[in-house]
């Protein structure tokens, strides 16, 4: 098959109304305005407390933790909008609308290409599935999350780089010349690879999904036949897909091996293995029958498969799967558009829903995989025969009208936080987190016996949810005289039933760093607090676990400082600093020794820091720079304590 030649003119009506219609949909998401934060915003966003220039935006993009890799582009992207950081949500959410926008064009050109491919006597049509496949796919609600949870710009992001990365791929193998054809290759695979995994670790199937492109959809004899082609195939699609691949198998075979994710996952990997089948059939439902409520950032605690019969849906959904890829093997030749596109779905989740311990349900991340389906659909709609093509134009047109009415569902009843928490919580009643949001809105409202009812029906429902427990001491309207056997309850709870969860240790962090912990609940005094943070510490779950001792050490330090203890709080600082070095942390601890005139722990303790310094040269600079300039400031209050600056500054100055 010869080389396509691309033209400009069948190119214009369909682009002009890809580009209308990505603009409708930025139109439809800009509904959602202003927006709120959500659960895992702020652990990974508060860091943007610190940012205020060149360096601190540096420590913040370093600093990353959502992923192995940290995903530095992704956070790049939030450091560069650290202003709107906590009170304009709507900024983010502008960008994160803007990428969706421009991921839209590039799956408007990936699905052309393919099409072009198949299609090359029908440049005009090949063009026009390319649009109808970039609508379906943009204006699908239940990929909403994705955007409307500002965090998950992290995902929209890596997907932006990855479907420019795949069009890239495609489109080079209908270009003639051959130093432009590699060109288009190193960027799209090397370079889009590299941004798509630095934004998020999901992004690293780039390279496996160009297999499945290669192996399934490409025509052999458009294969690239020249040395240095099939050298870059070599390096950017078969190399990486394999040494992934390896990882997979490694990590499959070490988690099986392990038996359990520890503490902190209530299932087992057989078990999660039993229920991703379940799941990902649930979000094809979902993606092929669009509903409003469907939408939702709440899918935590969904009850997990515990055998083939436990519950009926897990065999069925084992061999409703097993059927269809049958079936897509059949029927390869005549409908090669069902194995393609059922290939690239399943691919595209082989990261987040096989054995790497995570959440089992998020709507996101069909966000790449859900490209596989709906181009699959629409090819066949859209080329099943010519007598029929007008009539399938029409159901993949309305059927872009019926998700642009799902979508503004959707996007016009976001900000309506107590109905649509309630209808979350309703929609799926194991949820933690809706239960945490609809007891927040009541709150605001007033309504603060229905917000402790709320959180005490979550609590009772899953007891080994730590946070649950430490929330719903926070509250005790109408309820004050049950506190201290409210109280007894959660410390026997948080000692002997907690599962392992880093942001409980974070939130009581939190509640500690307040003057007043609980104005809900006077009796949740500071004591309170750390008696809660050694209960936790008892917890061989928590013992064992780094990062969480360190924050209930920090919780414990910082209550004691509002106890006016501070020479136990220093204490406790220095024990959380071993364990999890953080500068803030650490300028705080030496700050109260100063204060306290113990210059000589102070420096030595500032010398103990110097062990802790990053390896990585960017991070390490960073720290070093920041220990020598308090280093100097230690030593100026030192010596204004001593008397020898007197006349110049201030005889109360400390840190």
């Amino acid at each position: 098959m010869p080389r396509q030649h691309f033209s400009l003119p069948p190119l214009i009506g369909p682009l002009v109304v890809a580009t209308i219609g990505a603009m409708l949909i930025t139109t439809l998401y800009a509904l959602a305005l202003p927006g709120y934060w959500l659960f895992d915003d702020w652990p990974n966003l508060v860091g943007l407390n610190q940012v205020d220039g060149v360096l601190s935006s540096l420590r913040f993009i370093t600093s990353g933790e959502a992923g192995p890799l940290g995903r530095p582009l992704a956070l790049a992207t939030f450091a560069l909008q650290a202003e709107a950081w906590d009170d304009h949500p709507e900024a983010m959410l502008r960008v994160n609308f803007a990428i969706h926008f421009l991921a839209v064009v590039a799956v408007f050109f990936l699905a052309a290409g393919l099409s072009r491919i198949r299609l090359p006597d029908d440049a005009r049509k090949a063009w026009w599935i390319g649009a109808a496949v970039a609508l379906v796919w943009g204006f699908a609600p239940f990929l909403a999350t994705t955007h409307l949870m500002i965090i998950q710009r992290m995902t929209s992001l890596s997907g932006l780089f990855l479907f420019a990365g795949l069009a890239m791929f495609v489109w080079a193998h209908m270009i003639r010349g051959q130093r432009l054809r590699h060109l288009t290759l190193v960027a799209g695979l090397g370079l889009g690879t590299l941004l798509a995994t630095l934004s998020k670790e999901s992004g690293a199937l780039l390279p496996l999904l160009a297999l499945v492109v290669l192996l399934l959809w490409i025509p052999r004899e458009m294969w690239l036949k020249e040395p240095m082609g099939r050298w870059l195939i070599a390096l950017l699609v078969l190399l990486p897909s394999v040494l992934l691949g390896l990882y997979l198998a490694n990590g499959f075979v070490e988690t099986l091996y392990r038996g359990d994710y520890g503490a902190r996952r209530e299932f087992t990997p057989w078990e999660r293995l039993l229920t991703q089948p379940v799941i990902v059939m649930d979000y094809l439902k979902n993606l092929l029958f669009p509903r409003a409520i469907a939408a939702t950032p709440f899918m935590d605690q969904i009850p997990h498969s515990e055998g083939w019969l436990k519950p009926p849906a897990t065999l069925l959904a084992w061999m409703f799967w097993g059927a269809l890829a049958a079936l897509a093997i059949a029927l390869r030749k005549p409908a090669l558009w069902l194995l393609f596109g059922l290939s690239f779905f399943l691919v595209g989740h082989v990261l987040e829903s096989t054995h790497i311990g995570l959440e089992l349900y998020f709507a996101h991340r069909n966000y790449v995989p859900a490209f596989g389906v709906f181009f699959g659909l629409v090819f066949f709609a859209m080329t099943v025969s010519p007598p029929h093509f007008r009539l399938a134009s029409t159901v993949v047109f309305a059927y872009i009208l019926l998700t642009g009415l799902v979508l503004f569902q959707v996007t016009s009843y976001w900000n309506d936080e107590p109905r649509t928490a309630e209808l979350w919580v309703d929609y799926n009643p194991h949820t933690v987190r809706g239960a945490q949001l609809l007891a927040w809105q009541y709150q605001s409202m007033g309504r603060f016996v229905a917000a402790r009812q709320t959180l005490e029906r979550a609590a009772d429902a899953q007891p080994r949810i730590a946070l649950l427990q430490i929330q719903r001491t926070d509250n005790c309207v109408d309820n004050i005289e049950r506190f201290p056997d409210l109280l007894e309850e959660v410390l026997a709870n948080l000692e002997n039933l907690a599962l392992y969860n880093p942001i409980a240790a974070i939130e009581l962090r939190r509640f500690s760093e307040r003057e007043d912990p609980s104005p809900l609940c006077p009796p949740r005094d500071h004591e309170t607090l750390i008696r809660m943070a050694g209960a936790l510490l008892d917890n061989p779950v928590y013992a064992r676990q780094d990062f969480a001792r360190s924050q209930l050490h920090l919780a414990t330090a910082f209550s004691l400082v509002h106890l006016n203890e501070d020479l136990r709080a220093v204490a406790y600082f220095q024990k959380s600093l071993r364990l999890h070095p953080d500068l803030e942390v650490a300028f705080r601890a030496l700050s109260l020794q100063a204060n306290l005139g113990d210059y000589d722990g102070a420096f030595a303790f500032l010398n103990e820091l110097n062990e802790h310094v990053p390896n990585d040269p960017l991070r390490h600079m960073l720290w070093q720079t920041r220990l020598d300039d308090f280093r100097e400031i230690l030593q100026k209050s030192r010596e204004i304590d001593e008397g020898n600056l007197l006349n110049e500054t201030p005889a109360n100055s400390r840190i």
